[in-house]
């Protein structure tokens, strides 16, 4: 269990409007995290997401959630959305991005449409992302400066984390998904080569891979879950579903200074699956 001083300050999440974005800010905000900036483009869901994390802190009256409206795929967006975090908690200590889309098809049956839409949220949109906050974490004091009463010890002290979900499927594929596939293993090397330009600035790059998470976007049907639950699940050691808060966990450790010697990693939260390939 993450203590209520491992993750002081400000965290972000992107797509907390459900899913692993949404068990992820509620992780934050169980780990005693008491500022928190919710983006996504459903506002609907980032409202009920900002409800759950009011009702699981109850009255912890240094609570302070905030929406913003964000679609990952437009520069625009992004910058505003950033730019009103940076206005309206004056810094920035964690950036979780969770926001993702997922179209099946074969490359011969699959439309540039869904090709480009698919690449603008998983690989561009991130990286339209992670560049804002790096972009603030540079300009901002280390945080055991920030934080005082954290005790944080100086060569673990950060200017900030970012942990970027990509997926298994960066590393292996499945049949009728090679633009998602592709798009996971853009995001995993844009996490690589961020963790090792940032590394002096004392601001850590990470990713995580999930399995096959039992999430509405990979769930979206009864069909799509009994596809999985007969397939990529059996080939999962545990064999099942991976929960979005098993997701979650990870990240809340990876952005925290109990991570403080990781950075341009991929860390594989997937049942065993990667490593099953191996046999």
């Amino acid at each position: 269990m993450t203590s209520k001083t491992d993750v002081p300050g400000v965290a972000l999440i992107s797509g907390s409007g459900s899913g692993i974005g949404r068990a992820t800010a509620l992780a934050f905000a169980q780990a005693g995290c008491t500022r928190l900036a919710l983006l996504d483009l459903n506002e609907a869901g980032l409202s009920t997401t900002k409800e759950l994390i009011e009702e699981a802190v109850g009255s912890n009256t240094s609570l302070k959630v905030h929406i913003f409206k964000c679609d990952v795929s437009n520069p625009d967006s992004v910058t505003r959305a950033y730019t009103g975090v940076k206005e309206t908690f004056s810094r920035l200590d964690y950036a979780v991005h969770c926001a993702g889309v997922i179209y099946f098809g074969r490359s011969t049956d699959f439309s540039l449409e869904d090709f480009d839409k698919q690449n603008n949220v998983n690989y561009r949109g991130l990286w339209l992302c992670s560049r804002e906050a790096l972009r603030i974490m540079r300009s901002q004091s280390l945080d055991c400066d920030a934080y005082p009463e954290a005790q944080i010890p100086p060569t673990r002290a950060q200017r900030g984390s970012i942990v970027n979900i990509s997926s298994g499927l960066a590393l292996v594929s499945q049949s009728n998904c090679p633009a998602y596939s592709g798009a996971k293993a853009g995001a995993l090397a844009v996490t690589r080569s961020d963790g090792i330009d940032y590394a002096s600035e004392r601001i850590r790059v990470n990713a995580v891979l999930p399995g096959i998470v039992d999430s509405p976007m990979t769930n979206p049907d009864p069909e799509t879950r009994k596809w999985l639950e007969t397939n990529p699940v059996q080939s999962t050691p545990m064999r099942r579903f991976g929960l979005p808060e098993e997701i979650a966990d990870v990240c809340v450790f990876l952005a925290g200074n109990k991570a403080s010697f990781v950075t341009g990693a991929g860390w594989c939260v997937d049942g065993g699956f990667i490593a099953g390939m191996a046999y």
